[in-house]
This record gives structure tokens, C-alpha cells and sequence, in this order.
């Protein structure tokens, strides 16, 4: 699911486009499936904190048309912390979500 959010997320590049326009259909569909609409929300969401072209965001942007990084540089540190960000999300939902009641 964070990959999918991930992947849909490069088609509406603004973030909050991206969580208004998808989140309410994701919700209802992890609902119907048995999931917790918290749960569900949150992995969605989380799969949106990735930006890997510059369009992506205004911070980006600026950063990108002043010259601080090129294309190339966003492109490998954005999928480098979207894989951390992957698996830091893979090791905590199992083991600190539940503690917290989440799962």
C-alpha cells in the first residue's frame, strides 16, 4: 500500500492534491476489506512523504531553480529515503503499532 500511494503520488504531484483527492475512496476500501480506517490512513499518507521530482514541492522547486541540486541528485536521495522511509514503516506497523493499539 505505501508503494502504491507512492506510485500514485507521482501522477498528482502536490501532496495535498494527492491525500484530498485519494484518501476518502482508500479509506472506504480498507474499511470494506476488514482494515482500520486509521491504520489504512496513515500508511497512505505516509506513502506521499516521498518526492523524487522537483515538482513535487514548492520547497523543491525553489531549491531546484536556484541551482542547489539538478534532477539526478533528487532523483536518487528521494528513492533512497523513500526505500528507508519503506522500511523503517515495515519494521514499526508489526511491532510498535500494536503497543499503541493501532493494529
Amino acid at each position: 500500500m505505501y508503494w502504491a500511494a507512492f506510485g500514485y503520488h507521482l501522477l498528482l504531484g502536490a501532496q495535498n492534491l494527492m491525500v484530498t483527492a485519494t484518501l476518502p475512496p482508500v479509506i472506504t476500501l480498507g474499511q470494506s476489506l476488514g482494515y482500520s480506517p486509521v491504520v489504512v490512513g496513515m500508511i497512505w499518507i505516509f506513502g506521499t512523504a516521498g518526492k523524487i521530482f522537483p515538482y513535487q514541492s514548492g520547497v523543491l522547486m525553489v531549491g531546484y531553480s536556484y541551482g542547489y541540486f539538478d534532477g539526478r541528485d533528487l532523483l536518487k536521495v528521494g528513492f533512497l529515503l523513500a526505500l528507508l522511509e519503506s522500511a523503517i514503516l515495515f519494521l514499526l506497523v508489526p511491532l510498535y503499532w500494536p503497543l499503541i493499539g493501532l493494529l
